[in-house]
Parts: structure tokens; C-alpha cells; sequence
């Protein structure tokens, strides 16, 4: 079972890196790092692949993605114009969900950020 890596020194970038050849998207140093460590460029497909729907390219001026994979190694991705007082995620602001029956990203909860074509981690906002 893979485990997150320690993304705790990534606070900025030095370069943006293309992930994916499906789109013109950017992904920042830790961003990178994440994808190669984990193997996760299906991910940076992901994203890509769903830049030209209304509600995303609409909103990408900042969207807020997150995957959760449960205990039998389900994910759902999903991305959202800004989240509740209280820290939980409406329907009503989500512009994109994916469910995926399997996947070997490490148990839990994981967000990370987009703002216009750049994909970052949360601390290097």
C-alpha cells in the first residue's frame, strides 16, 4: 500500500511542469514530486481531461480539488468553486465529480488547488 509522501518543504515553485499531454495545464514543483512519487499522472489526466466542461472552465479561476479513497481503494474526485463555513463541500459548488472503482492512492483525504492553468499543492498557494 503506497503512503503520501512528506510534501511539507514544498511552498512555492521553481518551475511548472507539464503532466499531461491532454492540456496546456501547469503543475507546480510539489505537484510534480506528488505525481512521481505516487505514480499518480492518471490524476494530472484527470484534470486535463475535464477543462473544456461549462462548470470548470467556467469557474477555474480557483477550484479546490480533492480525491477520496475509502478502505476497499475507491476514489472519488471532485473539484469546487469554495467550500462551507464549517469546512464541508455543497453540491451546489461542485463543478466536476469522478468516481473510481479502483485506484492504489493512499487511503483518505487529499486537496490540492487550481487557479486559471496551474494545478498546485494547498502551501504553495
Amino acid at each position: 500500500m503506497k503512503t503520501m509522501p512528506n510534501l511539507e518543504g514544498f511552498t512555492g515553485t521553481l518551475a511548472y511542469h507539464k503532466l499531461t499531454m491532454f492540456s496546456n495545464l501547469k503543475f507546480t514543483d510539489g505537484w510534480a514530486f506528488l505525481a512521481e512519487d505516487l505514480g499518480c499522472f492518471w490524476l494530472a489526466d484527470i484534470l486535463a481531461s475535464v477543462q473544456h466542461k461549462p462548470k470548470v472552465r467556467d469557474n477555474n479561476s480557483f477550484i479546490i480539488w480533492r480525491i477520496v479513497v475509502n478502505d476497499k481503494s475507491e476514489a472519488v474526485v471532485s473539484g469546487y468553486t469554495d467550500c462551507e463555513e464549517d469546512g464541508s463541500y455543497s453540491v451546489s459548488k461542485r463543478v466536476y465529480t469522478q468516481k473510481i472503482p479502483y485506484t492504489d492512492f493512499p487511503i483518505g483525504e487529499f486537496e490540492w488547488y487550481q487557479q486559471g492553468d496551474v494545478v498546485l499543492l494547498k502551501q504553495e498557494h
